[in-house]
């Protein structure tokens, strides 16, 4: 798997997801698969927001005071070379949240679909 925030969003994991749900053989197959692939989601959704959470407070250190001259330029250096690089991950946490929507908007439609193709079958999607 992907380490979060080393790129926008993994698309192929829920691709393979997708392709998994299109092959399911049996309404049983299809739920385990479906609370399988939810269980995975949740988690990594709340991966993604615990990290976006822990960084937020930084954002508010990236104004500093414009009073005296000397602190002014060590609070710029402390920002661009130690708090910066930090909240860098906000961005791809809050492009992933977006894209995870998406993903699992696209995933409960292929479950619906799946779930048609097989008599009497009820197939429930966790929340997230």
């Amino acid at each position: 798997m992907i380490p979060q925030g080393s790129v926008p969003f993994n698309t192929t994991y829920f691709s393979n997801l997708t392709n998994s749900i299109n092959s399911a053989q049996s309404c049983a197959e299809l739920q385990s698969l479906v609370t399988d692939a939810f269980a995975s989601v949740s988690a990594v959704k709340s991966a993604i927001t615990s990290e976006l959470a822990s960084v937020e407070p930084l954002l508010a250190l990236l104004t500093p005071p414009t009073d005296i001259s000397s602190v002014i330029t060590f609070i710029q250096t402390f920002i661009t070379s130690y708090i910066t690089p930090l909240v860098k991950p906000a961005v791809t946490y809050a492009t992933q949240l977006t894209e995870l929507a998406a993903q699992i908007a696209a995933l409960t439609a292929a479950i619906t679909s799946a779930e048609a193709r097989f008599t009497s079958c009820s197939i429930s999607i966790p929340s997230i």
